[in-house]
């Protein structure tokens, strides 16, 4: 099969994409860069929670030390962010995750980080897919040398980088009450730790290892959350947190057991970061994200930058520009001086932040926010297909949404990632971005406009 990396890493499903030999082949590829970049090459790898993800850890460790590669491997399932930390703080060549984040119990995958820290830009991956055009199984090199590896615990450095960014004093002299969902993931062991040390007996769901989570896919959106809305409104607590399975991505439910969706969580965050902690200079996000991050950023004299869809394009501009926030839709940020990688669990430290510097509930801060900047309406709409060829037709039709929205003119298309429309008025737009791999396309919709937004979503699913 041909292995590709996607927005975030490679991923399939165990046993019939993920399998030992493709791990071995894609190993071997990254031990081939991380020798052309480096006389001794030294990184460190992880896993998350799913099945066997502690074997097939060993098989990457093999392939590397075979490579003469040195390898620190954590000691315990290890959120992404964590990674991330420890390759920066330790000045490593880089990280392997094993871990396929917020997908199904049944997908497997390996996320690679450079030694900057940030998910691996096109050049690093491309570099690794040339790399597995020229190898076979024969060429794979496997060892084992107890002098090129060591376990490691990385968790106690990250909590002291942790506690840099967010004023944990603060948070633990409110008192605040929260409910924390692990969803069977890294998250187990640090962000629970964090939560026992700076809340009052806070309540934890999912807090143990279960390859299946749950039954469900470890994603903490709006239909996963339904279990901390009913704990929030049934025992008054000030917020309900969560993250996905590999702890980069967060759920956010507020004092009204209301879920607050990335979009308007990313400017909240922008708002509390310079108005309370003064950080200077612009933001970012991706052309998916709400602009609802723009009117913030731009109430205190800065820019917004626009990326396309993936982490590593934030990752960059973070330690290009010094960017106070850098935020997508589906989930993911970070902030000034932290890592270059999305960090659910820095997320959750934010909305305790939050709460702790404007003293009051985080649905009043939504409601202020609301009445200073004006109410964004947004949706992401996956519009599923029956082939890639219907996948091309659907674009062919999507060039004919603007002879069919009445209520306002296109001024804009732009293609940055997909097609993206912008209509008259103020922050009106939609995006299509079909799928890389499967007979999918995601459309992304934002208007300030309620008439505009109904009709849109109208013509967008006739479409089909």
């Amino acid at each position: 099969m041909k292995i590709k990396f996607g927005t975030s890493g490679w991923r399939g499903i165990i046993a019939e994409d993920f399998t030992v030999d493709n791990l071995k082949l894609v190993s071997q590829a990254i031990a081939n860069y991380l020798k052309d970049i480096s006389d001794e090459p030294k990184i460190i790898v992880g896993y998350d929670t799913r099945f066997m993800t502690e074997y097939f850890s060993q098989i990457v460790r093999k392939v590397m030390n075979g490579n003469g590669i040195k390898v620190l491997m954590c000691d315990k399932p290890t959120p992404t962010p964590v990674i991330s930390y420890y390759i920066i703080s330790e000045k490593l060549d880089g990280g392997i995750n094993l871990t396929a984040s917020h997908n199904p119990p049944q997908y497997l995958g390996l996320k690679f980080n450079p030694k900057s820290g940030a998910p691996a830009p096109l050049e690093v991956t491309k570099r690794i897919e040339e790399n597995l055009q020229n190898i076979s199984l024969s060429d794979v090199k496997e060892a084992v040398d107890n002098e090129l590896f060591e376990i490691v615990d990385p968790s106690a450095g990250y909590f002291e980088y942790l506690a840099q960014k967010i004023d944990f004093e603060r948070i633990k002299s409110r008192k605040i009450q929260v409910a924390t969902d692990l969803m069977f993931g890294t998250a187990i062991g640090y962000l629970d730790s964090l939560l026992m040390k700076i809340t009052e007996k806070p309540l934890m769901f999912n807090r143990y290892r279960d390859p299946y989570f749950g039954g469900y896919r470890p994603e903490p959106d709006e239909s996963r959350m339904g279990e901390l809305k009913e704990v929030i409104e049934s025992h008054n607590l000030a917020c309900g947190l969560a993250t996905d399975g590999d702890a980069d991505r967060f759920g956010i439910v507020d004092d009204k057991g209301d879920f607050i969706t990335p979009n308007e969580f990313i400017g909240l965050v922008a708002y509390h970061l310079y108005k309370n902690k003064k950080l200077e200079g612009p933001s970012a996000r991706s052309i998916a994200t709400s602009h609802f991050l723009d009117e913030i950023v731009r109430s205190f004299g800065y820019e917004t930058l626009e990326t396309p869809v993936g982490f590593k394009y934030l990752g960059e501009l973070l330690l290009e520009k010094n960017i106070v926030v850098g935020g997508e839709e589906s989930g993911g940020l970070t902030i000034q001086s932290h890592v270059p990688e999305k960090d659910g669990i820095l997320a959750c430290m934010l909305a305790l932040e939050m709460i702790a510097y404007f003293d009051k509930p985080l649905s009043e801060l939504r409601k202020d926010l609301v009445s200073e900047f004006g109410e964004f309406f947004d949706e992401r709409i996956d519009i599923e297909l029956s082939s890639l060829d219907e996948k091309s037709r659907y674009m062919d039709e999507f060039s004919k949404l603007p002879d069919k929205i009445k209520t306002k003119k296109v001024t804009e298309k732009k293609e940055l990632d997909g097609v993206q429309y912008i209509f008259e008025g103020k922050h009106n737009w939609v995006l299509a971005r079909p799928s890389g791999t499967e007979p999918v396309v995601r459309i992304y919709i934002e208007t300030t406009d309620r008439e505009l937004f109904d009709e849109i979503i109208k013509e967008v699913e006739n479409l089909i």
